[in-house]
């Protein structure tokens, strides 16, 4: 029995030195890979600037084209053109790069979602790319959108009328704006602005600028007017639609 208990013994301890040694090696492996995934992350990309600016307004024509295909982020990478534009972009961005209040590449597909369902045929088209200092590259294009039901819903939900009934009509202080804003096209100036890496040429952040205030004043004629829609609608000043903590 003596002999039997002592083979036994040998074998635990065999086999916990085995699971130790196999931990290792996969505490090891899952080193090498983290560190590999930040050496590809830093490595120089081989995408030039202006054209990860054109991909980028590739994506957003695309996504724009077939607002169908835009339910959810998920739907959205069963595409092949999304999924193409989006692996060019991978290569060319930082693994957190960041827009406003947002980081990562599903937050930013969130934002290009919301636009896409949000307003109604929305189309846009760049109009030059400019290098204003080094690391530091602007694309100035022209955003147009129809306001819809949907718009007022899910962008300026306080311009919705909250009674129904003829009696409650007369209190109803946003329904002239509601009226004026309803199925117009609006045509705004935007801009956005692309900082890099200044080793890898990464994208780190992107900027955008959406000039609303303009195109609403041609709308609604009335400074008040554009104050009333903006000032608790969903949008910041980052131009981020939608509930932000939900992207």
């Amino acid at each position: 029995a003596a002999p039997t208990r002592l083979v036994r013994n040998r074998q635990r301890i065999r086999q916990g030195q085995l699971q130790r040694k196999v931990q290792q090696l996969q505490e090891e492996l899952h080193g090498l890979r983290l560190k590999r995934q930040r050496l590809r992350l830093t490595e120089k990309t081989n995408t030039s600037p202006w054209a990860v600016v054109s991909e980028i307004f590739r994506l957003l024509e695309t996504s724009f084209h077939s607002p169908w295909h835009m339910t959810s982020v998920e739907e959205m990478m069963k595409h092949a053109e999304t999924r193409q534009s989006l692996r060019v972009l991978q290569k060319s961005f930082t693994h957190d790069e960041s827009m406003g209040s947002v980081t990562g590449t599903n937050a930013l597909l969130e934002q290009l979602r919301r636009y896409a369902l949000y307003f109604s045929d929305p189309q846009i088209q760049l109009k030059r790319v400019e290098s204003m200092a080094p690391g530091v590259l602007t694309a100035s294009a022209r955003l147009s959108v129809t306001v819809s039901e949907f718009t007022l819903r899910c962008v300026f939900p306080h311009l919705e009328s909250t009674n129904s009934s003829d009696a409650d009509a007369a209190a109803d202080e946003y329904r002239v704006l509601r009226e004026k804003l309803l199925g117009q096209r609006l045509s705004c100036s935007c801009e956005m602005t692309l900082l890099l890496d200044g080793e890898s040429d990464r994208v780190v952040r992107l900027e955008t600028s959406i000039n609303l205030v303009e195109s609403l004043f041609r709308v609604l004629g009335s400074p008040g007017d554009v104050v009333d829609v903006l000032q608790q609608a969903l949008m910041t000043p980052e131009c981020l639609v939608g509930d932000v903590n939900a992207a």
